[in-house]
């Protein structure tokens, strides 16, 4: 018995030793994958390649079922200190996300300017009627405006007093025989526009035509037609006129930054709806010498054959005229180039995985390739597809934590307190909207915003126009701040009547709109915040304060009052918690433009008396 009891214990033994060894190993294995990567280096946390919001303290999925790709210790060190905004990317994800890159060339291009052109009549083959004499017009033979008619054709026959007495004249002169009687005759015809043709028959005849015939000059269409049988006509009424339609002019408008390309002889392609696909080609005959105010474009005009009658005036084209040949430079693909507003720049494909921003600053564009007059150097590599993730991915890094709600902490003991004037109360009592004061132990700035109510505080004794003081107190669930309590007092702002939201327009109006325009894209959080001294909460600001870029969703907006209430995330760079505010904006922004409801990035600066404006909107990616 004992004999078999020493075997199975072995055996046990054995299995023990061997899971206690493994669990051990294991163990180890598992720690170093948590805390440590490829090389031994520190692991902060797993992000998702397409959305830098979303993070994970362990490897896994991302919502979009992408493997989440680890964020190293050193690359966020970089990030927060260093001077580039470089990203390193697995070179599974750069697969996965399709970037292509392309090498930075050196060469010439020849640009094209693209524009839009309208056919028009040839204005050196157009024919205006008008008589040179009072009369009436008798037997009309043209009946309708663009009827054809070919040179030498009847178009009326008038009957001119005038004209009958000229031809009296020169008939008696020519029986005077007085060759100065006989010329003067003549030339008193020519003057009221009856032909030689006319003259030779009547010396030939010999007797008065009561009613004079005119006939068409050239072969064309009827373009005007402004009187009618029997109608009554005075010099200045203009009869008739005639074009000839054998060529036409396209007239392209230039706009005015493509002027110095513009030359007489370049090459002219057009493209109509009338019949796609076919293309017509020109050269440029006239540069017109003055620029149209109102469209700030230049004319050129190119002359076309038009014998098979095809091209109508007043059709539309799709213009493409040939410029100078340029010389040699740094070229790029024009997708690689990412334009944001008064700022241009490429990503730069780095080795090792890496990628960088680079500003660059851009001429002309010419057959998918653009031109970079600064920035970057023949050799070098840049993203063509992709570029956008990348860029955002850059300018994001060094922000990330900095972006995440947090509490900020005072120096005062005990918790902020404020005064303001309630502007209104929600259904349920909960939230409050108001205007207060600066309230400096938070460096809060003087704005109007909805605060809520915490547990047990109550707003049945308030109403919208009472003046109040308040204690904050920082929720660690929400990451933002409550009133914690709250107290009628007499009046402390100088108003009239109960203030409302308006003042937030008042503040704005009070603003120095003057220098601020700025694109969205233009500055980057990290930018913003390395612009900024975080010593300096509180103090006296500058009129020119640098811009600082939050994100939230839009609420309402008021065109009127000229703002916008948003309920926007942390925003670490001024010590903001998580809130929903009222903002003014600056005179330049479109408020038709602003998504309501929709999640937003937006750009806000200080204006030198503790109050801050929103300067741009845009959707947030």
């Amino acid at each position: 018995m004992m004999k078999r009891i020493f075997p199975i214990a072995l055996v046990l033994l054995i299995g023990a030793a061997i899971g206690y060894g493994a669990a051990i190993f294991g163990g180890a294995n598992e720690d170093t994958s948590a805390a440590g990567g490829e090389g031994g280096r520190e692991i902060a946390y797993y992000k998702a390649p397409m959305d830098p919001n979303f993070r994970s303290d362990k490897p896994g999925k991302s919502p979009m079922g992408m493997d989440l790709i680890p964020v190293y210790e050193d690359e966020l060190a970089s990030g927060a200190g260093g001077k580039t905004s470089s990203v390193s990317i697995d070179a599974s994800v750069v697969n996965n996300i399709g970037v292509r890159t392309a090498k930075v060339e050196y060469g010439s291009l020849r640009p094209s300017i693209r524009t839009v052109g309208r056919i028009e009549y040839d204005e050196e083959r157009v024919a205006n009627f008008h008589l040179r004499s009072s009369g009436w017009i008798e037997r009309l033979s043209v009946r309708a405006e663009g009827e054809p008619v070919e040179k030498g054709a009847l178009l009326f026959e008038v009957y001119s007093p005038d004209l009958v007495n000229a031809q009296a004249e020169f008939l008696q002169a020519l029986r005077s025989g007085r060759e100065q009687y006989i010329e003067a005759g003549k030339d008193r015809l020519r003057a009221l526009d009856i032909s030689e043709q006319q003259i030779a028959n009547l010396e030939k005849n010999g007797q008065v035509q009561q009613y004079v015939r005119f006939y068409a000059p050239i072969t064309g269409v009827v373009t005007a037609l402004n009187v009618a049988d029997g109608q009554y006509v005075k010099p200045d009424t203009e009869i008739m006129a005639l074009a000839d339609l054998s060529t036409v002019w396209l007239m392209s408008d230039v706009f005015e930054s493509n002027a110095d390309q513009l030359r007489t002889g370049a090459r002219v392609l057009g493209n109509s709806k009338f019949e796609p696909g076919t293309t017509i080609e020109g050269v440029v005959d006239y540069v017109y010498p003055d620029l149209d105010p109102m469209t700030r474009t230049i004319p050129v005009r190119t002359v076309l054959d038009n014998s098979d009658g095809d091209l109508k005036p007043g059709m539309f084209m799709t213009v493409s005229v040939a410029g100078p040949e340029r010389a040699e430079t740094t070229v790029i693909p024009r997708e690689a180039l990412i334009r944001t507003g008064r700022q241009e720049r490429v990503i730069l494909a780095l080795d090792g995985g890496q990628f960088q921003p680079a500003a660059v600053t851009s001429g002309i564009e010419a057959d998918g390739k653009i031109e970079i007059l600064s920035g970057l150097n023949p050799g070098e590599t840049v993203v063509v597809s992709g570029q956008f993730l990348i860029d955002s991915e850059s300018s994001f890094s060094g922000a990330a934590l900095r972006m995440q709600p947090m509490r900020h902490d005072h120096d005062g003991e005990g918790d902020p307190e404020g005064v303001g004037v309630i502007n209104s109360i929600s259904d349920d009592g909960r939230t409050i909207n108001l205007t207060h004061d600066p309230i400096t132990a938070i460096d809060w700035p003087a704005m109007t915003m909805d605060l809520p109510l915490a547990e047990g505080v109550g707003a049945d004794a308030l109403g919208p126009g009472g003046d109040i003081e308040f204690t904050l107190a920082f929720d660690e669930e929400t990451g933002g701040y409550e009133i914690t309590s709250i107290a009628v007092v007499e009046p402390i702002h100088e108003h009239d009547a109960p203030p409302d939201k308006s003042a937030s327009a008042e503040q704005a109006d009070a603003m120095d709109h003057s220098a601020h325009n700025a694109s969205m894209d233009e500055i980057g959080p990290s930018e913003a915040t390395d612009q900024m001294d975080h010593s300096a909460h509180g103090a006296s600001a500058s009129s020119e304060r640098p811009l600082v870029k939050a994100f939230g969703v839009v609420k309402s907006v008021s065109a009127e009052e000229k703002k916008i209430t948003v309920q926007h995330d942390a925003i670490p760079e001024i010590g903001w918690p998580a809130m929903t505010m009222d903002f003014p904006v600056s005179d330049s922004m479109d408020l038709a433009s602003v998504p309501m409801g929709e999640r937003i990035a937006f750009l806000i600066r200080e204006t030198g008396d503790s109050r801050y404006i929103i300067d741009a909107v845009e959707a947030a990616q």
